[in-house]
């Protein structure tokens, strides 16, 4: 039986296709949707590894909505698809959207990030993030080559992208690039908190999630605000 969801209202709908429409401009791949207590989850990827080797953190992309009529279901499917019937229903002046076909599930969307005991830490600026976003997407258009291979472009994104900002230790260029790619920099500052080897950046427009890689240090743990 084909699933679909129910927003409570065109705002978040609209919001649903520009956060969707951003995302598949970064990575036009897949989107995880998760419907459970009364809300929708939208989860895509921004930045991950592509093997054993590669140290890039996972970045994830992440923004919430209210269901007008309880579902539940986790399925991956694909990301351009879901933007396009959004679209679609937004052009149809409904607020029913179909919910595309499932797709193979990618390693990052096997991930799901934890959902209490974070830990808040000094909040970061927008501006801040917005000039590590620029900066990075510079250096890694000066040092990729032209026809350069696969091989050597991931390896100078998780050099670039896994590169932890100077200003806040715990936050790496790539989620700065995530949020700035996704548009969640509106306000002045994003929240910060951290659990284990995850950060989590807050902003009304949405989240940034990343996943460091096993046994990363984040160091002194002397920048903790309140336990939440």
């Amino acid at each position: 039986m084909a699933k679909t969801f129910i927003l409570t209202s065109d705002a978040f709908l609209r919001d649903a296709q520009t956060f969707t429409q951003r995302a598949a401009r970064v990575n036009n791949s897949s989107a995880r949707l998760i419907a459970a207590d009364g809300f929708l989850q939208v989860y895509v990827g921004v930045l991950f590894p592509r093997g054993l080797l590669d140290r890039t953190p996972t970045v994830l992309g992440l923004h919430v909505f209210p269901l007008e009529q309880p579902e539940e279901f986790d399925v991956v499917v694909p990301l351009e698809s879901l933007a396009h019937r959004i679209g679609v229903a937004l052009e149809q002046d409904k607020r029913e959207v179909d919910v595309p076909a499932e797709v193979a599930s990618l390693a990052w969307a096997a991930i799901t990030p934890p959902r209490d005991e974070w830990k808040r830490r000094f909040g970061v600026s927008s501006a801040a993030l917005s000039e590590a976003a620029q900066s990075g997407i510079a250096r890694v258009a000066e040092a990729v080559p032209a026809n350069a291979g696969e091989s050597i472009v991931q390896k100078v994104r998780a050099e670039v992208w896994g590169e932890i900002l100077s200003h806040h230790k715990r936050i790496p260029a790539g989620a700065a690039f995530a949020a700035d790619a996704l548009g969640l920099l509106e306000g002045r500052n994003l929240q910060v908190h951290t659990r284990d080897n995850w950060v989590r950046l807050s902003s009304k427009a949405g989240y940034v999630l990343v996943k460091f890689p096993s046994g990363h240090d984040f160091g002194p743990d002397d920048d903790a605000e309140v336990e939440v």
